[in-house]
């Protein structure tokens, strides 16, 4: 069996324990390792010495009570308590007065250097996963890693195929997000990058989107079985980030084409305003009218969603013909019509996602 990492505690974290408890109760109070050397102390002239008095508590893993002074070893009357962390004893607490009285107080100031030690390593540990998650996305997102480096990290990680890379842009500053932690095994914790919150996690995760407001934009991407797919997917949602316009909210997605949204994202600013221009006199709500006939299997389809009579679509549709000077009836035009209506999204001109 493999052996247990000693948990060491931290002289920063004990001495700040100290420097709030010991004025409270006006003791004096030590904090020794596990090898009974002083760590902190309300005397910090002692922080680096032997206190003889732990070792008992050290070797027992108890409470023991010193009754009487004892000048040659440095020790006065009071209560050493053991440290216990993870079944670990990782130091002693000694607390001076007659034991009696500074009992509960030994173990008072035992349970709170105990809690606050396994918060600093708790905090580290989700520290330590933030910067490995924010390592791996950047990568991901850079586009110039190798394969054999993204199957590395995301075995450091425990994440195992297949992954969903997410991005996730708030419409207003969500100061909350954080609620949202990293999964040993399933996700990362979100990741700031590029203008938006990136989050790794298997396609098994349980996910819970109750965060994402209905106004916010939000993407996922399709599985990846392979690093490579994942590295694929990860430069298209990039590409699609540097567009913002482009991503659907919560609401918007039966509407929205990945495939024309990416090919307007990789489309250069001048062509654009270019494409346009044949949607330039289209407004929002026929410009949405549009795209829900798009993604509709049929017209009937279209007019339900939109909550509306199937002649009012049709006289919508010979609206747009009279826009646009195009027949929708025909694939290729519609097709047309649709990358202009894109490109107007993406320069901002209409709002429909």
């Amino acid at each position: 069996m493999e052996e247990q990492e000693p948990i060491r505690l931290s002289g920063d974290l004990a001495q700040k324990v100290v420097d709030t408890i010991a004025p409270t109760i006006n003791r004096h109070v030590n904090i020794m390792n596990s090898h009974g050397i002083i760590i902190a102390s309300s005397d910090r002239s002692r922080v680096g010495s032997h206190h003889e008095g732990s070792l008992e508590a050290i070797r027992s893993n108890r409470i023991v009570d010193i009754e009487q002074t004892d000048a040659a070893a440095g020790t006065q009357p009071g209560v050493n308590a053991p440290l216990i962390l993870n079944e670990q004893l990782c130091g002693v607490v000694g607390v001076t007065g007659a034991p009696g009285e500074v009992r509960p107080l030994a173990n008072l100031i035992a349970l709170t250097v105990q809690l606050l030690f396994a918060q600093e390593r708790e905090h580290g540990r989700s520290s330590r996963r933030e910067t490995e998650a924010r390592d791996l996305i950047s990568a991901l997102l850079a586009g110039s890693a190798d394969a054999d480096l993204i199957d590395r990290r995301l075995a450091a990680h425990g994440l195992r195929a297949p992954w969903i890379l997410e991005l996730w842009i708030p419409q207003e500053p969500r100061p909350d997000f954080r609620q949202q932690q990293a999964v040993e095994g399933q996700r990362t914790a979100w990741i700031y990058l590029s203008g938006g919150y990136w989050r790794l996690r298997t396609s098994q995760a349980n996910i819970d989107e109750t965060h994402i407001a209905h106004g916010d934009k939000y993407l996922e991407s399709a599985q990846s079985a392979k690093a490579t797919q994942l590295l694929h997917e990860a430069e298209v949602l990039r590409v699609l980030s540097r567009r913002p316009q482009l991503l659907p909210r919560r609401e918007s997605r039966r509407i929205w084409s990945p495939e024309v949204a990416v090919a307007i994202a990789r489309t250069p600013e001048r062509n654009l305003e270019t494409l346009a221009e044949l949607a330039a006199n289209v407004n929002a709500e026929q410009g949405r009218t549009l795209l829900v006939i798009a993604s509709a299997n049929s017209m009937l389809e279209a007019a339900e969603y939109l909550h509306i009579h199937r002649n009012t679509l049709v006289q919508r549709i010979d609206r747009a013909g009279q826009l646009t000077g195009l027949d929708i009836r025909h694939s290729a035009q519609f097709l047309r019509l649709q990358h202009s209506l894109y490109a107007s999204i993406a320069l901002g001109q209409l709002h429909i996602f």
